[in-house]
């Protein structure tokens, strides 16, 4: 691994432990939330993890102890940082498959960390230099490599699916959303783990040990390490996110209805201040509060048309209103009446939404006709 790549996956790794270490101590974590108690040491062990495979630190540990312990020391610490992980997550959304499948991870862990040791104590801690090349270069480092790699593919997945399982349950959307960033870290961490083990197995057939396989896995390192950094992000900045997608999202559907809103202005000129319409950036800021205030002024334009148009007496009607005028509200109150149906806010906007794409069908197709 690139050392520029190792110094920046650590530093991240200890931001991340050491930022929520205040929160963890102010609240008593150990007490009051095991769960997220159990998520703060699954962190601190992987920025150990991250701290074992740094090539500085682990040459010196390696130096006064035993060869490649930091291997040892690092493969234990990131096994228990997916056990953590993993073990929370199917406690905190306790679907009956999660709940099933819970009882088997710290076997597995016991399991995975007993063939560890066995492999480092029989043959890893007798080779005196630890190759970093993608292929190992012994049956001992393959084996060492293909125990925690296939262990860690698989908690991955687990972590996965055991969210997964989850989400459709979740009915506030930031968790929902932040389910969604954990989803992703673990696939991209499974599909990760899933490479090296392949790059580990071209010990056997040199064609897996690609080069650009190995440059796929330095990619997905990468990816991953910034998804799982950005998991632990405050949910103020999801919401955030979230309101710029919605606004990205409802930008096309204010615009339709900014078409209705400037025909009725036309005709039912506001009585309150005129606001302007927003560019998209303020759009992305507070799109629902734009929306509202659009279906507002519709709802009032659509009022004082119905007002206009039950008047038997022309003299009722707004002063300039010249034939062509009453016929277009006319049919701006007929498309109106023909979509609009009280509901909640959001069916209220697609109704408006409908009316407004009627409105300019419309009037494409009167210009055709005169223009033919």
């Amino acid at each position: 691994m690139n050392l520029v790549i190792e110094i920046s996956l650590c530093i991240l790794a200890w931001l991340v432990t050491l930022i929520r270490l205040p929160s963890v101590v102010r609240n008593q974590a150990w007490r009051s939330d095991r769960m997220a108690f159990q998520i703060w040491v699954a962190t601190f062990c992987f920025a150990l993890t991250m701290t074992f495979l740094m090539t500085p630190f682990s040459e010196v540990l390696n130096r006064i102890t035993w060869p490649n312990l930091s291997r040892l020391l690092a493969y234990s610490s990131v096994s228990l940082t997916l056990y953590l992980t993993a073990s929370a997550f199917m406690v905190t959304f306790p679907t009956p498959q999660n709940t099933r499948q819970l009882r088997f991870l710290l076997p597995y862990l016991l399991l995975t960390l007993a063939l560890l040791v066995i492999i480092f104590a029989l043959f890893v801690s007798r080779t005196l230099e630890w190759d970093d090349g993608p292929i190992p270069m012994t049956f001992a480092e393959t084996a060492f490599k293909l125990v925690i790699f296939s262990y860690a593919t698989v908690m991955c997945t687990i972590m996965a699916l055991a969210c997964y399982r989850y989400i459709h349950q979740e009915k506030v959307i930031v968790t929902k959303f932040r389910i969604i960033a954990i989803i992703l870290t673990a696939a991209s961490g499974a599909v990760y783990f899933l490479t090296k083990s392949v790059l580990t197995l071209g010990f056997f057939w040199s064609p897996m040990g690609s080069d650009w396989i190995f440059t796929l896995s330095k990619m997905l390192l990468v990816v991953t390490a910034i998804l799982w950094g950005g998991s632990f992000l405050h949910n103020n900045v999801y919401a955030k996110v979230l309101a710029l997608l919605r606004g990205v999202r409802y930008w096309l559907v204010y615009r339709d209805l900014s078409f209705l809103v400037e025909r009725l202005d036309r005709l039912c000129p506001p009585v309150a201040i005129e606001e302007k319409n927003p560019d998209f950036r303020r759009f992305l800021g507070n799109s629902e509060y734009y929306l509202y205030r659009a279906s507002i002024r519709i709802l009032d334009g659509k009022t004082m048309l119905e007002d206009y148009l039950v008047s038997d007496n022309d003299q009722d009607l707004p002063v300039g209103w010249p034939q062509g005028s009453l016929q277009e509200a006319s049919q701006i109150n007929r498309i109106l009446n023909s979509v609009y149906t009280a509901g909640d806010f959001w069916e209220t906007i697609h109704s408006f939404r409908n009316a407004s794409k009627q409105l300019l069908r419309c009037r494409q197709q009167s210009y055709q006709e005169a223009t033919t």
